[in-house]
């Protein structure tokens, strides 16, 4: 009978497993937010909705996570080791960048879209005066600026020194830095969450009393869309992005470090947020994102050559 293995060893094979997860979804998350990417920048009607800049903001910040960690992930996978992990504490540092970023803009983003939905639901008068566009980029350059702040934090305090069996960018980070970026995370995903809160009982208020004003002013099918859009999106990451930030903030409030038991979290549960937000944005809007049929226009001139030559030969029949 095998001895049993040490928690270490466990530690190693479950970062393993996670490596693989996330090499999978980086390839889903690429290829889901690369189409939708695709369609923002070939269909001008989409790009002139000022509705979806925040959604595209979004999709585009996870798929450039995806492509980022691609030299980050591949080469703890590449360098994995079942007794002893080693890395480079450096390559770490700085290919592990991409993940503080797009982690606290798509946290902002989250409470950005939830509060949008809330003026929509609480102040339709507002909201039709409220500007869409600058809404949006005001959350985004938030976003940006507190994205910035962590980073700079990010090296400022943390000492680059190796750390043996610890396959993620959460150990080698300074501990000061590790609780604040759970703490101001967990701020974040609580902001999220009475927003969300208040979204869902309004949003059951109106189900039961009858029209909006805003559905009233926007058109029931577009409204309908916008809150099927942004509910679906504010679901994707209060489960993969919020509730794992609250949790790591409270762990780690204990002492004990999450990271180093089953590996890069936080890459993970964006990398599936991300997808999941995808499927949301692409079947809630199909009818727009859907690739357009091009009708052929090889038959249309044939019939009018035939019809054209008939009435010719008739009328050279009546002479």
């Amino acid at each position: 009978m095998a001895p049993p293995k040490s928690l270490g060893a466990l530690s190693n094979d479950i970062t393993l497993g996670v490596y693989i997860f996330i090499l999978t979804f980086q390839g889903l998350c690429a290829a889901m937010n690369g189409y939708i990417l695709y369609l923002f920048a070939t269909r001008k009607d989409l790009r002139k909705n000022k509705h979806m800049r925040l959604i595209i903001f979004l999709s585009l910040g996870d798929f450039l996570l995806a492509i980022g960690e691609l030299p980050y992930i591949i080469y703890m996978t590449i360098n994995w080791s079942p007794t002893l992990m080693d890395y480079d504490p450096m390559y770490i540092m700085v290919t592990a960048q991409p993940l503080p970023l797009q982690l606290k803009i798509s946290a902002t983003i989250t409470v950005g879209i939830a509060l949008g939905r809330n003026i929509a639901l609480f102040f339709p008068s507002l909201y039709r005066r409220l500007d869409q566009g600058d809404f949006s980029n005001a959350v985004i350059l938030i976003a940006v600026l507190l994205a910035l702040f962590d980073d700079f934090l990010y090296w400022y305090t943390t000492t680059i020194e190796h750390h043996l069996n610890c396959g993620t960018i959460g150990c080698f980070v300074s501990d000061q830095f590790r609780y604040y970026w759970g703490i101001s995370n967990m701020i974040l995903g609580i902001m999220a969450v009475i927003l969300s809160i208040t979204i869902f009982w309004k949003l059951r208020m109106v189900s039961r009393g009858g029209k909006d004003s805003v559905a009233s002013q926007q058109g029931p099918n577009k409204y309908a869309k916008a809150n099927r859009t942004s509910t679906g999106i504010l679901m994707s990451s209060l489960l993969f992005i919020t509730v794992p930030s609250i949790l790591v903030g409270i762990v780690e409030l204990t002492g004990f470090s999450i990271f180093k038991l089953i590996g890069p979290f936080y890459s993970a549960c964006l990398l599936v947020s991300g997808c999941c937000n995808a499927i949301i944005f692409i079947s809630s809007n199909w009818d727009n994102v859907r690739p357009k049929q091009k009708v052929s226009s090889v038959f249309v001139p044939k019939v009018s050559t035939v019809h054209s030559v008939a009435n010719s030969g008739g009328a050279g029949a009546w002479h």
